[in-house]
């Protein structure tokens, strides 16, 4: 998301646009904008003409005002959140978004389809207030009921880390509309958060696969020393696992010689404890 700040901007915002969309923006969220109904929706109208359709744009004012236009609605935190049914009288299937700056106000934002959780980093547009930090952030994502995107001193460096504390994108001011090429730096950006969500994802998988293997797994003892089993595996199967062949080994199962015929019927049980003797062949 690219939030606007005609003060921090190189370029002119239909200009900057453009570019911003053009390397990977997908939203633009309209802080500055002011002005008539009719000057807001003549402005929309020619940023239509420029990004498309496909791109969400986003401003804040009074909701009727602001859905009349065709644009979302963005709220501050400060700014009552609106009722469920007032909001679809009204919003028509536009996104709603808000700024948050704690958990509390997460917590509240019910109705939302996301939130902007800053200021993250120490920021240009927040000079002297204390950051909230990954932690701060982390526990916004953890307490909010939609999808967070970090804002606030993000940099291409940061987005993975911010990633990694949960948000599901980036806002972004200076670093956007104060470079030298804003569709370069916004390509760097983009490419920087794909990365970070895909490995997130791989990172999310692997954890599912860690779990779901060692949920499927009992920890016995074998001769003395602790072993992890399939969950359901027989005396037979562990033989097996350890290239053991039945009828070379002798096996106590928590102090009863077990017979060789019933190997392939005992389940092993989490605590078992198994005393294995296997005979090798030779002369």
């Amino acid at each position: 998301m690219l939030v606007t700040d005609a003060s921090r901007s190189r370029w002119p915002l239909l200009d900057l646009a453009e570019a911003a969309v053009a390397g990977g923006v997908d939203a633009i969220y309209l802080r500055d904008m002011e002005g008539s109904s009719g000057d807001r929706g003549r402005l929309l109208t020619a940023l239509r003409e420029r990004v498309g359709d496909d791109v969400a744009l986003l401003m804040h004012g009074d909701p009727a005002t602001v859905c009349g236009t065709g644009a979302g609605l963005h709220l501050r935190e400060r700014e009552p959140l609106l009722a469920a049914d007032l909001r679809r009288a009204i919003c028509h299937g536009t996104l709603c978004g808000r700024s948050v700056h704690s958990p509390e106000s997460g917590a509240a934002s019910i109705g939302m389809d996301y939130l902007l959780a800053g200021h993250v980093y120490p920021s240009a547009s927040k000079p002297g207030k204390e950051p909230l930090g990954l932690d701060g952030l982390r526990e916004i994502v953890e307490a909010a009921p939609c999808p967070v995107l970090a804002v606030g001193g993000i940099t291409t460096e940061r987005v993975a880390d911010v990633v990694r504390a949960g948000a599901r994108g980036v806002a972004v001011i200076g670093a956007i509309a104060s470079a030298g090429d804003p569709r370069a730096a916004a390509m760097a950006l983009r490419a920087a958060l794909d990365l970070a969500l895909h490995e997130r994802k791989d990172d999310m998988v692997m954890s599912e696969v860690r779990s779901s293997t060692e949920e499927a797994t009992i920890t016995i003892e074998v001769n003395g020393k602790r072993a992890k089993v399939s969950l359901g595996a027989t005396i037979h199967d562990f033989l097996a696992s350890k290239r053991m062949t039945g009828a070379m080994a002798i096996v106590e199962r928590n102090g009863r010689i077990v017979p060789r015929g019933e190997y392939a019927a005992i389940l092993l049980q989490p605590g078992d404890r198994l005393e294995v003797v296997h005979a090798v062949g030779g002369g």
